[in-house]
């Protein structure tokens, strides 16, 4: 009974002692340590997605690729349902020649809340307009090498409607972008033509003439309904692009388009002409996706005195787990009870902080399996503890630890013991094989598969519920980081140490 239990609880993701009850009198749980070895290189991820609470705009040199990097984005706009974004038509007091409400002034403002490099670099940046008639997809997904200037509408590829030349210290608004005291935030603000404004009004009004006297459900008219109308249908969204300059990158978290005009308001029964504006945003619910641009980054992946784990450019820490060796010398029937890896982070060169070394470090660390990366993230999928962990970086000791990925070395051992057992059952047509057969088919079915002990560690932006503190979303990591780890080498491995459990009779048998 015994031995059945120990066997669920080691084929189990959901690992959990408590369900194994005290043993009889003559049976004990004996615990047992053992330090293995893994081994490490840094591997390039190719496909990146853009898809985070931010968006990140700027040209800045990277001191540890001794290259240029760059970012522009693409971003649509959000209309909330149920909500007017206009008052009556008729309080507007700013007016076209032909007498019908107008915009006086059109603001795209762009807030960030953080930045890497020179406050005082100016950069220029121009706006471009994006295609009704092919807009991006929310089914579909986008990277950070995607080539977002093929939704600009066709014409303007060489136009933009509006450019602005910027520093991330606004002097002329007393944009200190160190001071976000009390909730303000930085921005760049960039004026765009008033009839962007105007064709937005323009269609507002036919939107409220189509649908005079319908109620909602009965609309003919859908462009100010919701937000998938109002892109297709009236705004598709903007693309910013750098096109001169080099010294900072801003973390966009907000951009949002002003409509100015002027309206009646009612204050104490006088009707008094007021500014007035509309906002339509930029929200998680529509679609912001950043394009990098970065120089060869073959020489960090190549480097073989250490591995390396970098963002935005998609460098991550590929470890073999040492699956055979956590299974042999006598702890073929033991219980894993815990398996603590250990990645330890090299301190930064004094020379490269005096050249200006300004990236960040990966906060936070997913350990996948290599062969589910790219599905963890297409999937959105979070953490299950089994396949896949997060953990975070620790100031104090320098390094990232995973204290118990045990369960993922047990899901592993088992899987290929399934497949290879399914493959003598099915192909072979073989019911009882002998343990050399067996042994053999192992072998074959990793040589077969050679990534099966592999796993990738990859810096990601975490997004948590404040009440459970339950990881709700996870996220390739798309700010300027990165961190150079120990590497693990037959010379110099990487120590895991792997905690047992087993079930001993009185007579010293095992179970």
């Amino acid at each position: 009974m015994l031995m059945a239990i120990v066997a669920i609880v080691m084929a189990s993701c959901t690992e959990d002692t408590g369900s194994i009850g005290i043993p009889p009198a003559n049976e004990t749980l004996e615990s047992s340590t053992a330090i293995l070895n893994v081994y490490s290189r840094s591997m390039k991820i190719d496909s990146i997605q853009a898809r985070s609470a931010a968006s990140y705009l700027g040209a800045i040199y990277d001191p540890e690729t001794n290259g240029r990097l760059t970012s522009n984005f693409v971003t649509q706009f959000a209309i909330l349902e149920d909500v007017k974004p206009f008052p009556p038509m008729d309080s507007i007091t700013s007016r076209d020649a032909q007498g019908n409400p107008c915009c006086d002034s059109v603001m795209l403002q762009l807030h960030f809340d953080g930045y890497v490099g020179d406050v005082n670099a100016p950069l220029k940046l121009a706006i471009y307009p994006l295609d009704m008639a092919n807009p991006l997809n929310e089914d579909s997904t986008y990277y950070i090498t995607t080539d977002l200037r093929k939704f600009i509408r066709p014409g303007y590829e060489d136009k933009p409607i509006a450019t602005k030349v910027f520093t991330a210290w606004d002097r002329v608004h007393g944009s200190d972008p160190s001071n976000t005291s009390a909730g303000v935030y930085p921005s760049i603000r960039v004026p765009m033509p008033v009839s962007e404004g105007n064709i937005i009004m323009d269609k507002y009004r036919k939107y409220l003439a189509d649908n005079k006297g319908l109620s909602e459900d009965g609309h003919v008219n859908h462009d100010f309904d919701d937000s998938y109308h109002f892109i297709r249908n009236v705004l598709p969204g903007y693309y910013a692009e750098i096109i001169n300059g080099e010294g900072v990158m801003v973390r966009v978290f907000v951009d949002a388009l002003y409509l100015i005009y002027n309206a009646h308001a009612l204050n104490d029964s006088i009707v008094e002409e007021v500014p007035s504006y509309t906002v339509f945003a930029g929200t998680p619910e529509v679609i912001q996706s950043c394009q990098f641009s970065q120089t060869d980054v073959n020489e960090l992946v190549e480097d073989e005195s250490c591995t390396w784990i970098k963002s935005p450019v998609g460098i991550c820490t590929e470890i073999t787990l040492p699956i055979d060796d956590i299974f042999a010398n006598g702890h073929e029937e033991d219980s894993i009870s815990r398996i603590e890896l250990m990645m330890t982070r090299y301190n930064r060169e004094q020379s490269s902080e005096q050249a200006g070394e300004h990236f960040g470090i990966p906060q936070n660390l997913l350990l996948v399996r290599k062969a589910e990366l790219n599905k963890f993230f297409k999937e959105n999928r979070t953490p299950d503890e089994c396949t896949s962990y997060v953990t975070s970086f620790s100031d104090t000791y320098n390094t990232y630890t995973f204290t118990n990925i045990g369960q993922i070395a047990t899901f592993i051992h088992k899987e290929r013991e399934t497949a290879v057992l399914k493959y003598i059952k099915e192909e072979l047509k073989i019911e009882n094989p002998t343990a050399e057969l067996i042994a053999e088919q192992t072998r074959e079915w990793s040589k077969a598969n050679p990534d099966w002990n592999k796993c990738c560690l990859v810096p990601v932006e975490i997004t948590t519920n404040t009440s459970t503190s339950t990881v709700t979303s996870v996220t390739h990591e798309l700010a300027l980081a990165g961190a150079k780890l120990v590497r693990g080498t037959e010379e110099n491995p990487i120590r895991i140490q792997v905690y047992y459990t087993r079930v001993v009779t009185g007579n010293g048998s095992i179970h």
